[in-house]
């Protein structure tokens, strides 16, 4: 987060990956920031059945409710803890290139990949009064073998080929339900040439 170096900033909350800030904004205005540690989500292309897809996750998640399961672009933390990232500021480093060795690992553990290419696709920002990005990775030409899920993992998360077509109608369907992510999918469906017109008469 930037700030006046003259502002007023203090910590309200903090626990071990979110903290609450409150920071003056102009002279006399107080505003409230949520800080999370930033995070990677990886658009893993592959073949199925001879077309191109993408290897996603499908995740129990407990904010689905009672629908439980969606699917998701796997991904993880850049940093563990706040204490981390604020360890990492100090140095004032590229955050590129944890977010590039978080995305490696978390494709390893997550989506049982290893090698190929990974390109920058770009930042999620949550928005003003959230600090939580999301480094967006295109990883290409990888070899895809067995999960390295943690033991609280397991049982939660699998993984799936979902072609182009059925990436679309999972995303019309709200089948996937981290917005962010939505969004990427979106634009992943567009560079493709993927443009779907469904003719109701």
């Amino acid at each position: 987060m930037t700030l006046n170096p003259n502002s007023k900033v203090r910590v309200v909350y903090q626990g071990k990956m979110f903290e609450v800030i409150k920071w003056e904004g102009k002279p006399g205005v107080m505003f409230e920031t949520a800080v999370r540690a930033p995070g990677v989500r990886l658009v893993i292309e592959c073949e199925k059945d001879g077309q191109k897809a993408l290897l996603m996750t499908k995740e129990f998640r407990r904010e689905r409710g009672r629908e439980g399961w969606d699917f998701r672009l796997p991904g993880g933390k850049v940093f563990d803890s706040l204490d981390e990232l604020n360890q990492f500021r100090e140095q004032g480093s590229d955050i590129l290139v944890n977010a590039k060795d978080a995305a490696i690992k978390e494709g390893r553990e997550e989506a049982g990949i290893s090698g190929g290419t990974f390109t920058p696709m770009g930042i999620s920002k949550a928005g003003a009064s959230v600090e939580w990005d999301l480094h967006y990775f295109l990883v290409q030409n990888v070899d895809i073998g067995d999960q390295e899920l943690e033991e609280h993992e397991k049982g939660d998360i699998e993984t799936i080929k979902l072609s182009v077509h059925e990436i679309f109608d999972a995303l019309v369907a709200r089948k996937i339900q981290e917005g962010r992510s939505a969004d990427i999918l979106w634009f992943w469906l567009a560079q493709n040439g993927f443009i779907a017109f469904q003719n109701k008469n």
